[in-house]
C-alpha cells in the first residue's frame, strides 16, 4: 500500500489516542493505555479510512486503468500475474 495510505491511518489512529487522552484528563485520571487498548484503537481507525480512500492509493500505484472502477481483486491479480510475482510463495 502507498505511504500515504499508511499516514491516512497513523493520522486517524493518533486522533483516537490524543481523544483518549483529553477525555482521561477530564475526569481526572490516569490515561494508562494497554495492548489491547491500543489494537482497539487502531481497529477503530482503520474503519475511519474509507473505501474511496483505498481504491485511490491503489489507482495511484498503478493497480487500476479507468481510476478505481474496476474490482480491486481482479486487477490485483492481473498485476501480479504479469510481474511474474507468485502471490502463494
Amino acid at each position: 500500500m502507498d505511504q500515504g495510505g499508511i499516514r491516512n491511518l497513523k493520522c486517524h489512529y493518533r486522533k483516537q489516542l490524543l481523544l483518549r487522552i483529553l477525555e482521561s484528563y477530564d475526569r481526572n485520571q490516569d490515561c494508562d493505555i494497554s495492548l489491547l487498548d491500543a489494537v482497539v484503537l487502531l481497529e477503530k481507525s482503520w474503519r475511519l479510512v474509507t473505501e474511496l480512500t483505498i481504491r485511490n492509493y491503489f489507482s495511484h500505484v498503478g493497480l487500476t486503468e479507468n481510476g478505481g472502477e474496476e474490482d480491486v481483486n481482479l486487477t490485483l491479480s492481473k498485476w501480479l500475474e504479469e510481474h511474474g510475482v507468485n502471490a502463494f510463495s
